[in-house]
């Protein structure tokens, strides 16, 4: 068949079974990837940019939790943080140095 420019052809059944089985086949390994992909271990719990290109952000690796400091040229651990659940944002926060009232 011919429309306009362009022949358009039916392709033949054994090119349409090849076809067919390569499309199962890459689906196959897609499924067999995603059965036996690890967990993360490396997660960004929270960022916060700082502007000028400088943010801090909490990690966790394996369950530790860690605050890191980044510029465009540098990345800083500040602090390992405890391993207690997430701060709610109606809890109080004493930060060193700050007097309690």
């Amino acid at each position: 068949m011919r429309l306009g420019s362009i022949v358009l052809s039916r392709p033949f059944p054994h090119n349409r079974a090849r076809w067919l089985a390569r499309i199962v086949r890459q689906w196959w390994r897609t499924l067999a990837q995603l059965r036996v992909r690890p967990p993360r271990r490396l997660r960004l719990c929270e960022s916060l940019s700082l502007g000028e290109r400088r943010f801090v952000a909490v990690v966790e690796f394996d369950r530790a939790r860690f605050l890191v400091g980044g510029t465009a040229g540098s990345l800083v651990l500040l602090s390992r943080l405890a391993d207690e659940g997430p701060l709610q944002a109606s809890e109080p926060v004493n930060c060193a140095g700050e007097e309690e009232f």
